[in-house]
């Protein structure tokens, strides 16, 4: 073992503590392979000599490690953690959007004040409106399952035209959001039932996500009430969705892969915020109506995706799309997988991501490890 260093890792949520983490089990939680870049990471670093385990399986008393702490999202237990002589407190990623989890970023001078380094996937300018102050960060990107398209699935030539794949939430914040911008996108084109709704909740009131001091006895009194209000005066958006709603994606890739076009929004609009949503419809062969960064063609190439800021509203969009020639398509499908294959999707990788942890274990523990392959 290289200079007796162990990494332990706080997973964005609760669900993935227990090395949940690093298991390819699926959950509700977790889609296609989306521990995938997790499990890679361990992987990665347990062959170069270093053990790897979420943040709960850390002892309590020093066990003769240099133990590395890094934060995906929680942030319980840094003040304890930091005043043991064993542990560094390496960094703190930003996964989740402001418009989520604002808690997080009401917390940035804590965490600069306490973790050796920030990273986020945006800059300290877009992100100052939730900071308050100017944040000091790293960038990283979002690293993806998969690197390279599903054959058999991106090969299908009998597709449906459109589809949208989000369970039904709410932001905990509405500046600049989209989740509402979804459930009007759908309700356009439900009206003659030419798209097709999958994900979890839609027969259920939508579902406020982030962190709260409410109880959850009152938030299910609250949902249990708003229930029964909804059938007396239905939200017209939610009926809209429920027309067209298929019920769960028990795989997302296969599901995509049936539909020629997917709405791909992302949940809010920020420089950088790019998800796994529109590799998605990439690995699957479907092209991506995409909403979100307002930078994503600096990262991927505008020719591979469908960019709905051109469009004035859903009318005209659906005039384009159904305008389309069989080549056209083709053509959309064919660039994207191509950069798939191009230097350009390397910062999006599993290697990258683990490349990010070689990175901080060269500058805490002072030690060189081999670069992931």
């Amino acid at each position: 073992m290289k200079k007796n260093i162990q990494v332990f890792i706080d997973p964005p949520s609760h669900h993935f503590l227990q090395d949940r983490l690093f298991s390819s089990e699926k959950t509700r939680y977790a889609g296609d392979d989306l521990m995938a870049p997790h499990i890679y990471l361990r992987n990665y670093l347990e062959q170069q000599g270093i053990e790897v385990h979420t943040a709960d399986l850390l002892p309590e008393q020093s066990n003769h490690h240099l133990n590395l702490y890094i934060s995906f999202g929680l942030f319980r237990d840094y003040k304890r953690l930091k005043r043991r002589p064993d542990v560094i407190l390496s960094a703190f990623f930003i996964f989740e959007s402001p418009v989520v989890e604002p808690s997080i970023y009401r917390n940035v001078a804590r965490l600069q004040d306490n973790f050796r380094r920030v990273f986020t996937w945006s800059d300290s300018a877009s992100l100052l409106p939730f900071t308050k102050i100017p944040l000091n960060s790293r960038q990283f990107f979002w690293p993806q399952s998969f690197d390279q398209v599903h054959e058999p699935i991106w090969s299908r030539r009998d597709r449906k035209f459109l589809v949208m794949i989000n369970a039904n939430k709410l932001p905990r914040l509405y500046w600049h959001e989209l989740y509402t911008e979804r459930m009007r996108a759908v309700a356009h084109f439900s009206q003659h039932g030419e798209i097709d709704l999958y994900g979890i909740g839609w027969n259920e009131p939508s579902w406020r996500l982030g962190r709260t001091r409410i109880p959850y006895t009152f938030i299910r009194l609250y949902r249990y009430g708003l229930t029964h209000w909804q059938k007396i005066k239905p939200d017209p958006l939610l009926e809209a969705a429920r027309r067209v709603y298929k019920g769960k994606a028990e795989s997302k890739s296969n599901t995509l892969g049936n539909y020629a076009f997917a709405l791909c929004f992302e949940n809010s609009v920020l420089k950088g915020w790019i998800t796994e949503k529109i590799f998605d419809c990439f690995f699957a062969g479907t092209i991506p109506v995409y909403l979100g960064a307002p930078d994503i063609e600096e990262y991927i190439p505008a020719d591979c995706y469908i960019d709905m800021r051109k469009f004035s509203d859903y009318s005209s969009l659906e005039k384009f799309l159904k305008s389309l020639s069989a080549s056209e398509i083709d053509g959309f499908r064919l660039r994207a997988r191509e950069f798939l294959a191009s230097s350009r999707y390397e910062s999006f990788t599993k290697r990258a991501f683990a490349n990010r942890f070689r990175q901080i274990i060269r500058e805490d523990a002072e030690v060189n490890l081999d670069p992931p392959q």
